[in-house]
């Protein structure tokens, strides 16, 4: 049976979960990922997908490089680019399981399932020099330094063939080198080391050239038969057969069997590789001591060779990166079967506090007060459900007494208790620049958002001293931040009361400002959650907008929508009101939250 999809699992909350977690930016991009160094990009994976968990330990992937690298060091292309991207990945990886250590779960499914589907690939000898090379860097330091076991048996292959292929001073050194980078602290040493391995390379194609003999001139066709296979596959392939017991023996060569299985790979794979293919075809009938002697010859110059092929490395030679591979994969889920509705979490800039805050509670102090009488009598109401007799108290049950006589004793009432309202309520009001207009006569020079603010001051200022109750208020309206904090859940009323004087402006994005308003509920330790939503007109979209309110009454979530003089909150909201006087809002709001308070949580 498939999880049922709620609020608390949609990907724009847990994505803003996540963000909020690690101190970074996420947004929601339809079919486009990416991470700019500020922001991190994920795109519109719809809640059918099964592998979500890949989805999120590519976004705490994507956190990690936005928490500890430094995008502003530059890195050369080609090989020098792609060593440095898998040791940073190592470095950034590391940090993150360090500061959050939930997160090495995460990033452990997500390599299980980047091996599962494929974006991790066993090295083989028929791979790029360059690629064996990478791959050998790339799942030693994924599986013994971050500690991702399922990488395990890549390594093992990797380090089959990279031992067999290149020489052994390079071997011995890069793995020296790769403890190294374990102990890396930024980004600036990881291109240091990545520049000491291009390096080491350098010296060491520089020492297999030493080891080659001056050419004589019975050897110029081979040696220029030789440089032509080294430019084509076969010559990559000589390489990449050396021996690994020829290797560890100063790479010498002189055992007669690792000459032939060397130049054996390269028939195999279609080289006509000189010296090397001499002494292979002639086999048997050669003779031993010439043999050995052009394996040599052929080994030292290949090496050679095989080392500068990986310094020269670039595009599908080089391995890329498997993160890459994945970002690819979710793109394309996104633009297929992507959800549309889903919006960003916008982060909420809280309203400018102004100086005439305590003006504004004056104002609603008389109506504020009647509003706190009237709820804390109706929640009290609620909370007396009858009473049940007791074999003690202070109150006797009259209407029991004659009970005595059998031998009855519970003769005493007692009023049985509800539990507190336990409500988290969250009220959003329009600020669009319609909400400029005038109330019309008998209010003055009032306007539909003097009105709007006064109604949600004096709401909450009345909820908060209930016990049990959770209140907050935001405003939105268009531009560039679309919803304005004005009181959040758990902060004090009277302390924000300047933040509720605001100049309305733009346009209505309701979808934006409901996803908000329901991911700040779903943090809230309150059972019972209530949304109220106040406008005066209709959303910037209306599809996504309806969607994400019907994901919030799915999830349990109480929806109300007041329309001031409109009635589009019909099509919006199953609970609904429409209010053509704008002195009836106060009434409407107490009315809705008071229901909504002695009504028992689900």
């Amino acid at each position: 049976m498939s999880k049922r999809t709620t609020i608390y699992n949609a990907l724009p909350i847990v994505a803003a979960a996540y963000g909020e977690k690690f101190g970074v930016k996420v947004s929601i991009g339809g079919d486009t990922a990416y991470t700019d160094g500020k922001t991190i990009v994920v795109p519109n994976i719809p809640e059918s997908y099964p592998h979500k968990d890949a989805l999120w330990g590519y976004l705490a992937h994507e956190a990690a490089h936005v928490r500890f690298t430094d995008f502003s060091v530059p890195r050369r292309p080609g090989i020098h680019a792609d060593l440095s991207n898998i040791f940073e990945d190592c470095r950034i990886e590391k940090g993150m399981i360090n500061a959050y250590p939930g997160t090495s779960q995460t990033l452990h499914e997500v390599a299980r399932y980047m091996a599962q589907a494929g974006h991790y690939q066993h090295a083989t000898s028929e791979d790029h020099p360059a690629s064996i090379l990478e791959s050998f860097c790339l799942y030693w330091l994924q599986s013994q330094a971050v500690g991702q076991s399922v990488l395990q048996p890549y390594l093992d292959s990797a380090k089959r063939v990279f031992e067999s292929t290149f020489p052994r001073g390079v071997v011995v050194r890069l793995n020296a080198l790769l403890r190294k980078v374990v102990d890396s602290q930024s980004t600036a040493e990881v291109i240091e080391l990545t520049e000491l391995v291009m390096k080491m390379l350098e010296e060491e194609k520089e020492e297999e050239e030493k080891k080659q003999p001056p050419n004589k001139p019975d050897d110029a066709s081979s040696n220029d038969q030789s440089q032509s296979a080294g430019d084509g596959s076969g010559g990559d392939d000589s390489g990449q057969q050396q021996d690994q017991d020829d290797s560890s023996q100063s790479g010498s060569g002189s055992d007669d069997s690792s000459g032939n299985q060397s130049t054996g790979q390269l028939d195999q794979n279609g080289s006509n590789g000189g010296s090397g293919q001499s002494s292979q075809t002639g086999g048997e009938a050669t003779d031993q001591n010439s043999a050995s002697t052009s394996a040599q010859k052929s080994d030292d110059s290949s090496a050679s060779k095989l080392i500068e092929q990986v310094l020269t490395a670039k595009g599908d030679q080089l391995l890329g990166d498997a993160h890459a591979s994945l970002k690819q994969e979710l793109l394309s889920v996104a633009r297929n079967e992507g959800d549309a509705s889903y919006q960003t979490v916008r982060t909420a800039l809280p309203s400018h506090n102004h100086p005439h805050g305590r003006s504004l509670v004056d104002e609603v102090k008389s109506t504020t007060s009647k509003i706190r009488s009237q709820l804390h009598g109706l929640v009290q109401a609620s909370q007396r459900s009858g009473a049940h007799r007791t074999r003690s108290g202070k109150r006797l049950d009259t209407n029991n007494i004659h009970r005595v006589v059998s031998g009855d004793m519970r003769i005493f009432r007692s009023p049985t208790e509800r539990q507190r309202p336990n409500t988290a309520v969250h009220i959003l009001v329009d600020m669009s620049s319609s909400m400029n207009n005038r109330v019309g006569p008998g209010q003055g020079d009032k306007k539909l958002s003097d009105v709007a603010s006064e109604s949600a001051l004096a709401l909450a200022l009345a909820l908060q001293p209930i016990p049990g109750v959770n209140p907050a208020v935001t405003y939105f309206m268009g531009g560039q931040i679309p919803v304005r904090s004005v009181v959040k859940h758990g902060e004090n009323v009277m302390q924000q009361a300047g933040r509720f004087i605001y100049t309305p402006t733009s346009s209505t994005p309701m979808a934006e400002a409901i996803w908000y308003a329901a991911y700040e509920l779903t943090k809230t330790r309150e059972a019972k959650k209530v949304m109220v939503v106040l406008t005066d007109g209709e959303p910037n979209s209306h599809a996504p907008c309806k969607a994400v309110i019907d994901l919030c009454e799915q999830s349990d979530i109480e929806m109300y929508g007041i329309g001031i003089k409109t009635a589009s909150v019909d099509s919006l909201f199953k609970r609904n009101i429409v209010i053509n006087d704008v002195s009836d809002l106060q009434r409407t709001l107490f009315k809705l939250v008071g229901q909504s308070l002695i009504n028992p949580a689900a």
